[in-house]
């Protein structure tokens, strides 16, 4: 039998094995657009209202007419819905997000009882609640109508048309969003239900001649964006057979996921390798998803295959390879700002090496009341744990260069 020291000295030592084993698995670049991303200067800034400001008396008007027609007409009379949509947006143009959710709300209710669960009267109506939510930041209830108008436009099965791709993409695009900046403890799976709807519709439509030209590529991207997530965001695990053989306790147990998940994780590479690969075949020219497939190459460190496909890439757009990018450049992974309370602009400045690495890193705020002000740490230390790629001399071998990029840091 195992003497007791000798014991403590095998778990000791396979602890530290394990520890290894994580630190080793766990230096994940940082995906470029979480922390930072490019700095696009837009009109719509966040909880501006319209430009043309209606009166309160002009809405209160409107609500005391709305009130009166149904009195008149009854709660649920057809010719109500177009009515209430006019006061929700005389609302929206005051700035009563609230009064204009409850407004927009009301008329969804009347096309369903007019026109059916199904009908098609409701889709202008909630286009009109999603774009509201966009101005007012809530992102809670874009997430939950667009999961409504998803459904209510096929949830995603064949025969595909155009109205339901639309919706299928506006909804996985506010999923990941909502993911992004926060704990995925307990998430697991919330996070396999999600892989698994946008892994079945990526591979339903790439497949379908009718859709797979025009709408492949969006939704091969969308799913390459989540891939890139679940890769930085869960966290590594230890694959020793003998730990688990050696240890029964539960408190040592180092696989006590979802295993679904850790599987998924486990062929991550290869599965965001096939989903490029499929938009290739659909699409053998598409400059995107060439650069795409090097830039998901590079970002697991197989340079070699990777500058193979940057070369390809760089012949197709000779300019885009004259300067370096942080990964992943395609698909472009960014918060949507309409959700975000506050963001800062940064300058950042930067040597990219031949290998894709950041150094003489320099960041500036351009909109610090003093000079005093330093950027919050994190960017700093986000920047430099980015993997970059790098320019190509005339398309042939990467070259070191410099760098400028205007940021902003979603906090």
């Amino acid at each position: 039998m195992m003497s007791q020291q000798f014991y403590w000295c095998l778990r000791n030592a396979l602890c530290l094995a394990c520890w290894c084993a994580c630190a080793a698995q766990a230096d994940t670049p940082v995906p470029f657009g979480l922390p930072v991303q490019y700095r696009i200067e837009s009109d719509n800034q966040i909880g501006e209202a319209a430009t043309e400001v209606s009166s309160l008396a002009a809405l209160d008007a409107a609500e005391y007419d709305l009130a009166e027609l149904e009195q008149a007409l009854g709660p649920y009379h057809p010719d109500l819905a177009a009515v209430i949509l006019d006061v929700a947006a005389a609302a929206t143009e005051t700035g009563d997000y609230e009064l204009a959710s409850s407004l927009y709300d009301k008329a969804l209710h009347n096309a369903r009882v007019n026109d059916g669960l199904y009908g098609d009267q409701q889709l202008p109506i909630l286009r009109g609640l999603l774009d509201l939510f966009l101005l007012s930041g809530d992102r809670e209830g874009f997430e939950a109508r667009a999961a409504y108008q998803f459904r209510l436009l096929g949830s995603g099965l064949p025969p595909f048309e155009e109205g339901e791709m639309q919706a299928a993409i506006e909804l996985f695009r506010v999923s990941l969003d909502a993911l992004m900046g926060v704990s995925w403890e307990g998430r697991a799976q919330d996070l396999l239900r999600m892989h698994d709807r946008f892994d079945d519709m990526a591979e339903a439509v790439c497949a379908d001649d009718t859709v797979s030209v025009r709408w492949c590529g969006p939704f091969t991207f969308m799913l390459a964006r989540f891939y890139y997530l679940l890769e930085y965001k869960l966290e590594a695990f230890v694959d020793d057979p003998r730990f688990e053989r050696t240890f029964s306790d539960s408190d040592w147990q180092s696989l006590d996921r979802e295993p679904r998940l850790e599987a998924l994780q486990r062929r991550l590479f290869s599965r965001g390798e096939k989903a490029f690969e499929r938009l290739l075949v659909v699409s053998p020219s598409n400059h995107d998803a060439l650069s795409a497939l090097a830039d998901w190459n590079w970002f697991y460190r197989k340079r070699d295959k990777a500058k193979t496909l940057y070369r390809q890439a760089c012949r197709l757009q000779p300019s885009r390879f004259e300067t370096a990018s942080p990964l992943p450049e395609y698909p472009a992974l960014a918060f949507q700002l309409a959700f975000q309370a506050s963001y800062v602009p940064v300058n950042a400045s930067l040597i990219v090496t031949e290998k894709g690495r950041a150094r003489d890193l320099e960041i500036e705020l351009p909109l610090a009341e003093s000079e005093g002000d330093r950027p919050p740490a994190r960017i700093r230390r986000a920047m430099r744990a980015m993997s970059y790629r790098p320019a190509f001399d005339d398309c042939g071998d990467p070259m070191e260069g410099e760098l400028e990029l205007d940021l902003i840091y979603v906090d």
